[in-house]
């Protein structure tokens, strides 16, 4: 499965794309076709959520558990998946609850 990771901050990108062995990873790249994009909701704008939802990408926002305007505001977005940070670690795991 290709995979994108939108995330700004070093440290969580390393840890989620290792978390994705197996899988196609690209990473703070342009959305390129990829199935599934995890995008983090507090680094960049929830209009990039609707933009990757018309281009037929599965998205996977993440944002800090405390932060439930945000969650709410991404699902409204179009998310597929609205998740604390916490468990954005276990990106593998969570792909199989959004199967393209």
């Amino acid at each position: 499965m290709k995979v994108l990771i939108m995330e700004k901050n070093l440290i969580m990108l390393s840890r989620i794309k290792n978390s994705l062995s197996g899988h196609e990873v690209n990473a703070n790249a342009e959305y390129s076709g990829e199935d599934v994009v995890f995008i983090n909701a507090e680094a960049f704008p929830v209009d990039k959520i609707k933009e990757l939802k018309s281009k037929g990408a599965k998205v996977i926002a993440y944002c800090s558990h405390k932060n439930l305007k945000l969650q709410s505001e991404a699902r409204s977005a179009g998310a597929d998946l609205v998740i604390p940070n916490s468990q954005v670690v276990d990106a593998g795991r969570i792909l199989d609850r959004v199967k393209p």
